[in-house]
């Protein structure tokens, strides 16, 4: 008669397995649904800021100097504008996504061309607090205040 041997049970390194892969799982689950506060959101703006300024600056090239009018916005980066002044030698899209257009905290950039802190163009961000002013993670992010745009 044979007499059947069953496992019954994990191995330790089985569980440590699973283990491994619940923790990374949990960290997947936990940066997804982060709420976007402190150093880390004030960073990411500084970033997309970053982008859209340099985004700017090519469109800028391909249109013989003219940025997008306050009211084409931000949205001449990613979709060529239908009003006027329509540009001539769009190349966009100029940022990835209209995502890339808005702040770590889920609002909009601030956008005015001509500026008037600078002369092409005012970009900013209201900060953590959403409104204007504010101290620490709260401050707003400027354009024309090179000191805010570092991290």
């Amino acid at each position: 008669m044979l007499c059947s041997h069953r496992r019954r049970g994990m191995t330790p390194s089985e569980t440590l397995f699973l283990a491994a892969i619940f923790a990374g799982a949990t960290l997947l689950v936990f940066y997804r649904f982060h709420d976007g506060s402190g150093e880390d959101a004030r960073r990411l703006t500084i970033d997309r800021m970053n982008t859209v300024m340099a985004g700017l600056e090519s469109y800028a090239i391909d249109n013989a100097g003219g940025f997008p009018t306050t009211d084409q916005g931000l949205k001449a980066l990613v979709g060529k504008p239908a009003a006027e002044p329509v540009p001539r030698e769009w190349r966009g899209p100029y940022v990835r996504g209209p995502e890339a257009l808005t702040d770590a905290w889920g609002m909009p950039l601030n956008y005015v061309s001509p500026g008037g802190k600078n002369k092409c163009y005012d970009l900013w961000s209201n900060g953590a607090d959403k409104a204007e002013g504010g101290e620490g993670p709260a401050a707003d992010i400027q354009s024309w205040d090179r000191a805010t745009l570092s991290p």
